[in-house]
C-alpha cells in the first residue's frame, strides 16, 4: 500500500480570496487508488475556513499583490503548503495544474524536494497534458501524466515501469521519455465515486465545509472554441457522457451521505456581489461542473425527468450553450431544481464570435437567453474582452449585448490565451512571445490585455463595469 497526497495548489488565495469545492480530476484518482488499496487523500492548498469570498473587483485589484508572492519564493505561505505536504508522510505526491499554478508548483516542489528528495512527484491535469515538455521547467517533478490519470498514476504507484506506461513522460538518461497520451477510459459508468471523504489539512469538523457538490457527467467537448484548451485536454473526438442512472445514483449519495441542514458555499469565487465579499449560506446544490451539461439534448431531457420522477428535491446548477436550449428543456429544468444555468456568451459581436470558432451567433444567444427568462431560469453571463484584432467598437458591441441580456449573474474577464489552445499557437506563429510570459498571467482575472493594443482604456473600463449590472440584478431579485 502507498501512501498518497493529491494537491490542488493555492491560486484564489494568492489573490485574496479563496476555493474550498473538491477537485473532481484529483478526487477521481484519489477514489481509483482507494478502491485498489492504496491510501490517496486530498490536499487542498487553496482552503481556507471563511465564508466570505473576494468579488471579481477585488480579483482583479489585486493583481500586484499577487505578482509579489511569486517574487518571494520565503513567503510563509510557500512554506505552509510544503510543511502540510510533508506532514502527510507521502511516498507520492500529484498535483493538479493549469497554466497559471505552473509557477506555484514550481516554488512548492522544489521546496518538497529540498525537505525528503525520496517522495516521488507528479503533474497531471490540463497543462501537463498540453505541455510534453514541462518537467524541463519542473525539475524536482518526476513524472508527468497526459489526459486521464486515474489508470497511468495507478500504474506508477503500483511501481510499473514507467517507460512503458501509456500517458507517462519519464525522465531519461539524455532527454525525456513520452509515451504519447493515456488511452480513453470509454465508459465512465465504470469508475468509483470520485473521493469526499479523505480531506488532509483540515479538521473533521471543518470537512463538512467543504463543497463536495460537484459532479461531472460528461468527459470532453465536442466543440472547438480557439481560447479553451478542453478540446486538446480531452480530444474533442471522445466526448464521453454518463449514463442518466449513473448521474442519479451519485445525487441520491450525495444527499444521502453529504448534505446536511446548514452548508456554505466554499466554491464562489465564480460568483459576483457588489459588495466586499461574497457571503452564500445554505449550499446544498449540486453543480454539474461539465463543460456543456446540455450538449446532448435527448440525454439531458431523459435525466431532467428522472430528477423530477423520482422526487430527488436537489437544487443543482450547470454550465450550458444558449443554442442548445429549447423551450422544453428550460421548463424541465426549473421544474427539476435548476437554480442558476452558466451561459458562455463571451462576446456581443459577430465578427469575434465566428473568429474564435463559437459556432454561435448574437441572435442564436438572445433566443436562448429569451428561453430562460421566459421559463424563469436564472442564469449567469459570461463575457470576454481582449481577443486578438478585437476593437472598440466590438466590445462596445459586447457591453450592449450584456446589457440586452439582462442576466442575473455577470462574469467579466481579459482574454489569456492559454497555453496549447488554438489561439495560442496561432499568436505564437505570429509573433506575439508568450512563452516569455509569466506563467502566472495566464488566468482571466488578470487585468493585462496580453494580446491587444487596439481596445482603449476608457473601453476596457466601460467593459469592467459590467460588474454594476450584478447590483441591479440583485436588487431586481431581491438579495440586497
Amino acid at each position: 500500500m502507498a501512501k498518497v497526497l493529491l494537491v490542488n495548489p493555492p491560486f484564489y488565495r494568492l489573490l485574496g480570496s479563496h476555493y474550498n469545492a473538491n477537485s473532481l480530476g484529483i478526487a477521481y484518482i484519489a477514489s481509483y487508488l482507494n478502491k485498489r488499496g492504496h491510501d490517496a487523500w486530498l490536499y487542498n492548498a487553496d482552503y481556507v475556513s471563511d465564508k466570505n469570498y473576494g468579488n471579481l473587483k477585488k480579483l482583479f485589484q489585486n493583481f500586484t499583490n499577487y505578482k509579489n508572492y511569486f517574487k518571494d519564493l520565503d513567503n510563509p505561505l510557500w512554506h505552509e503548503v510544503k510543511d502540510k505536504i510533508l506532514q502527510f508522510k507521502p511516498d507520492w505526491v500529484g498535483y493538479t495544474s493549469y497554466t497559471a499554478n505552473i509557477s506555484a508548483i514550481k516554488i512548492i516542489s522544489d521546496k518538497v524536494r529540498e525537505a525528503n528528495p525520496h517522495i516521488k512527484q507528479v503533474i497531471g491535469g490540463v497543462h501537463a497534458t498540453l505541455d510534453k515538455k514541462i518537467l524541463n521547467t519542473l525539475t524536482s517533478i518526476d513524472y508527468s501524466i497526459q489526459r486521464e490519470g486515474e489508470e497511468a498514476m495507478t500504474a506508477l504507484v503500483e511501481n510499473k515501469d514507467p517507460k512503458i506506461i501509456p500517458g507517462v513522460i519519464s525522465r531519461g538518461k539524455e532527454s525525456l521519455i513520452d509515451n504519447g497520451i493515456a488511452p480513453v477510459i470509454k465508459d465512465i459508468d465504470n469508475l468509483p465515486m470520485p473521493e469526499r471523504n479523505k480531506f488532509w489539512g483540515i479538521s473533521k469538523d471543518e470537512r463538512k465545509n467543504v463543497d463536495v457538490s460537484y459532479i461531472n457527467t460528461i468527459r470532453g467537448c465536442p466543440y472547438k472554441c480557439t481560447y479553451c484548451a478542453s478540446p486538446f485536454h480531452w480530444d474533442r473526438k471522445t466526448t464521453r457522457l454518463r449514463s442518466p442512472e449513473s448521474v442519479i445514483e451519485e445525487m441520491k449519495l450525495l444527499k444521502e451521505k453529504y448534505w446536511e441542514a446548514t452548508k456554505y458555499d466554499y466554491s464562489a469565487s465564480a460568483n459576483i456581489s457588489e459588495k466586499d465579499s461574497l457571503k452564500i449560506e445554505d449550499n446544498t446544490i449540486v453543480y454539474f461542473v461539465d463543460d456543456v451539461f446540455t450538449v446532448h439534448k435527448k440525454r439531458v431531457k431523459k435525466l431532467l425527468r428522472m430528477m423530477i420522477d423520482q422526487k430527488l428535491g436537489m437544487k443543482w446548477k450547470c454550465e450550458a450553450r444558449a443554442d442548445h436550449l429549447d423551450d422544453e428543456i428550460c421548463e424541465l429544468m426549473v421544474e427539476a431544481g435548476c437554480e442558476r444555468v452558466k451561459i458562455g456568451f463571451e462576446s456581443g459581436s459577430n465578427r469575434i464570435l465566428s473568429q474564435v470558432k463559437k459556432l454561435e451567433t448574437r441572435e442564436e444567444m438572445l433566443k436562448g437567453a429569451a428561453m430562460l427568462k421566459k421559463a424563469g431560469v436564472p442564469f449567469s453571463g459570461y463575457f470576454m474582452a481582449g481577443f486578438p484584432g478585437e476593437t472598440d467598437d466590438d466590445v462596445k458591441q459586447t457591453i450592449d449585448f450584456a446589457k440586452e441580456v439582462e442576466a442575473d449573474y455577470y462574469s467579466l474577464s481579459v482574454l489569456a490565451p492559454y497555453y496549447g489552445t488554438e489561439l495560442y499557437d496561432q499568436l505564437m506563429a505570429n509573433g506575439h512571445a508568450l512563452d516569455q510570459q509569466p506563467w502566472e498571467y495566464f488566468f482571466h482575472q488578470s487585468p493585462k490585455l496580453m494580446v491587444n493594443n487596439k481596445i482603449s482604456t476608457k473601453v476596457l473600463q466601460d467593459f469592467l463595469a459590467l460588474n454594476d449590472l450584478n447590483k441591479k440584478s440583485q436588487k431586481k431579485r431581491g438579495y440586497i
